[in-house]
């Protein structure tokens, strides 16, 4: 038989399993402390908690006692053992491990030690991969075209979602400047996933990130220009400021580059101070 558990039950039982596991140094006194002094300096400690932090990591009984799934136990010590990924896959499913193996998302659970899929900033070699994801926006009008030199300008504002060095969508984020109003201000443009992937969450990790990354950056606005309906960003608290070209939201220098004949509209979203609750990398915690 197999049991499952939830995003918050798994990140419960893995602080439980590292607040139970105390790594012990060469004469069996554990790294956290020194001779009980509680100041965590011992002689040989820097040189044993390496270790010590894996044999914890190895012990299949600590995994089993804190609570952890069997499977996902087992699949965890393997890879710390120097397996590069493990999948988990149900036995009662007809066909399975061809499933798994042979199609694009698989039907199991993987847990990998390699980049197997995340979001990161853009590297020169994703211009061609950018432009593909965004040419056929470009070409129904949705987004403005851009020049490769255009692009190869922009490239370090980029952020992509990469799966196995497939580019899967891309987002720019641009600071502006200050607002008349005293706001620093960003602006988000050319986000998209690829249609294959649409739907399937990597949309709101994508943002997620992005949001973050601004923050991190000192940003207080976030805006978006489009000529379409922006329903998604709706969605997800941005607000609907009217024409952009003359808004007191932006800085000065964005509205005289507005061409007010396309009727660009503007979506904003305040974000919330930084604070230490949420002063963490991007990537690094999803759905602030």
């Amino acid at each position: 038989s197999t049991s499952s558990i939830d995003a918050d039950e798994a990140d419960r039982l893995r602080r439980q399993l590292l607040q139970d596991a105390q790594p012990l140094s060469a004469n069996g006194s554990s790294l956290s402390s020194s001779n009980g002094s509680g100041n965590g300096s011992s002689n040989g400690a820097n040189g044993n908690s390496s270790s010590g932090g894996r044999d914890w990591l190895l012990n299949l009984d600590l995994w089993t006692n804190t609570g952890f799934p069997t499977a996902v136990a087992i699949a965890v010590v393997a890879c710390v053992k120097g397996v590069k990924r493990a999948h988990l896959v149900d036995a009662r499913m007809d066909g399975g491990m061809l499933l798994e193996l042979y199609s694009r998302d698989g039907i199991g659970t993987m847990i990998s030690t390699d980049f197997y899929e995340g979001i990161r900033k853009a590297r020169p070699t994703d211009l061609e991969a950018i432009q593909g994801l965004l040419d056929p926006l470009e070409r129904s009008g949705v987004l403005v075209k851009r020049s490769t030199e255009e692009l190869r300008a922009q490239l370090h504002h980029f952020t992509v979602i990469e799966r196995e060095t497939k580019v899967m969508g891309c987002a720019l984020l641009v600071p502006l400047g200050v607002s008349p109003d005293g706001e620093r201000v960003a602006e988000i443009g050319a986000f998209c996933v690829d249609v294959v992937f649409r739907g399937t969450g990597r949309g709101d990790s994508l943002l997620d990130y992005v949001e973050q990354d601004a923050r991190l950056k000192g940003m207080d606005r976030l805006v978006l220009l489009t000529t379409r309906t922006a329903d998604w960003f709706n969605q997800r608290d941005f607000r609907l400021a009217g024409p952009a070209w003359c808004s007191e939201l932006l800085p000065s220098e964005r509205r005289q580059r507005i061409n007010p004949a396309r009727n660009s509209q503007l979506y904003v979203k305040e974000l919330a101070p930084l604070d230490d609750k949420n002063r963490l990398q991007p990537g690094t915690r999803i759905g602030f």
